[in-house]
């Protein structure tokens, strides 16, 4: 698992033959995984608290979120706070003369340990980009 995650397809159908009861061995062939990918999961599966029946219900992010933690970044308390204040800087930003420089100094005095203006640009587009989609 050092590699890609897998697919949720794969995920749920591996769910499916652990709750038959197949072996790992088997399982690893069928899916054409390794054995130690395999052992990972079902690893990950026994810490959960939720039964296979109720994994496989979920919906394809949610069971991912169970699976693989994402990405550091967006844990992070800044990130945070600027994914709180998305819309006023989107209803800002459409103002004459609003700058993202402008928004990210506003930021900063509000917020003092906050990004860094490349980093608050770059975390604002992919918000921004990610809500209009």
């Amino acid at each position: 698992m050092a590699g890609k995650a897998k697919a949720m397809s794969q995920i749920k159908q591996l769910l499916r033959l652990h709750k038959q009861g197949d072996s790992i061995k088997s399982m690893a062939r069928n899916l054409g995984i390794s054995r130690n990918t395999v052992k990972s999961y079902l690893t990950k599966l026994a810490t959960g608290k939720l039964p296979v029946a109720e994994l496989l219900a979920l919906e394809d992010p949610v069971l991912k979120s169970r699976f693989h933690a994402g990405n550091p970044a967006y844990k992070d308390p800044r990130f945070e706070h600027l994914s709180s204040n998305l819309d006023y800087f989107r209803k800002e930003l459409a103002l004459v003369g609003v700058t993202k420089k402008l928004l990210w100094e506003e930021y900063i005095q509000v917020y003092s340990d906050g990004y860094g203006y490349s980093q608050f640009c770059f975390h604002l587009q992919q918000q921004l980009l990610a809500r209009k989609l």
